[in-house]
């Protein structure tokens, strides 16, 4: 691990006692639109929507990545509602965000994406915007095609196997590709991580435990875990990180995807504006004090697993 990313990592995991003045970590909502309807996901019912589907444009993407590479914004990130690779902009935003992290040393050391890869095989054009990133998250629950078609609702495992056998062995890749897969009473007695390392030896997995309080469904059927709403913290991401949905708001968080926490518009404030901000500072104090568990809605339902005491981010993560 060079210095570089330690030092990325040591701000990320401990931001709340460190007194930042600009994020370490920037993420750009490219699609809030999916072409799947995972069972635990607020897009298994498109009529229920909290939001306007919408595609990041272009020059909104373009802002926020010139003025993060200004800052040397470590880390960037391509995703939030959405999926990402459904931007007809993808490999440009993508090969922007490859560019600047060259010019601007110090920016951007990861770029990362996560991707069901739900795309044709052939589109080539995708395939090299997910080769401009540092890391490339992969959503994959199963090798069993039944249980993965049944979890990732709308997908095509045969597809969706195939387009990361094809990424995997792309000649000279030198993006590190993470499987994700999330534990279901459906697969939880599946071998994930041995299957994977047969197919995909050099891939790496990370597995989650699905809890409920994602979406307002009834996934009972599906949790394996519950949590304890008494064990909260102040979170990591409201101290250390920016979301920018489609149209250039910014919030706090991810879990946040209502944007009850907007703390303004790119193409009115800058980054560090933004960051700084009296709303940002006096959420961070009400998470810091507990009242945030309270009186913030985003905050009394968040369901993220880094808002529970305990947890510890990977340094790698």
């Amino acid at each position: 691990m060079d210095l570089p990313y330690f030092c990325y990592r040591f701000k990320y995991r401990f931001g709340r006692s460190l007194p930042l003045k600009k994020p370490v970590d920037i993420a750009l909502e490219l699609s809030s639109k999916c072409n799947m309807r995972c069972s635990y996901c607020y897009h298994a019912d498109p009529d229920a929507l909290k939001w306007t589907p919408n595609f990041m444009g272009l020059e909104t993407a373009e802002r926020i990545l010139y003025d993060a590479a200004y800052l040397k914004v470590p880390s960037v990130k391509l995703n939030w509602r959405g999926e990402s690779t459904m931007n007809p902009h993808f490999n440009q935003i993508t090969g922007l965000a490859k560019r600047l992290s060259e010019i601007h040393k110090g920016a951007f050391i990861d770029r990362i994406t996560n991707s069901n890869f739900l795309f044709p095989t052939h589109r080539n054009d995708i395939f090299e915007g997910l080769r401009n990133q540092t890391k490339v998250k992969i959503s994959y629950d199963s090798f069993i095609p039944e249980v993965f078609d049944f979890q990732r609702g709308g997908g095509n495992h045969e597809i969706i196997t195939r387009n990361i056998d094809k990424f995997y062995n792309t000649k000279n890749r030198k993006t590190k590709i993470i499987l994700q897969a999330i534990r279901t009473n459906q697969n939880k007695d599946e071998p994930i991580i041995e299957t994977s390392k047969r197919r995909w030896p050099e891939i790496e997995i990370s597995i989650r435990d699905m809890v409920e309080g994602r979406n307002e469904k009834d996934v009972s059927d599906l949790a394996v875990k519950k949590r304890d709403p008494q064990n909260r913290r102040a979170c990591i991401q409201a101290f250390t990180r920016l979301i920018f949905d489609s149209f250039g708001y910014a919030v706090m968080c991810c879990p946040d995807i209502e944007r009850r926490l907007i703390l303004g518009q790119i193409h009115t404030k800058t980054i560090k504006q933004l960051f700084n901000s009296q709303y940002a500072k006096a959420i961070r104090e009400r998470l810091k004090s507990g009242l945030a568990f309270q009186s913030l809605k985003s905050c009394i339902n968040c369901s993220s697993f880094e808002s529970y005491k305990g947890y510890k981010p990977k340094w790698d993560s």
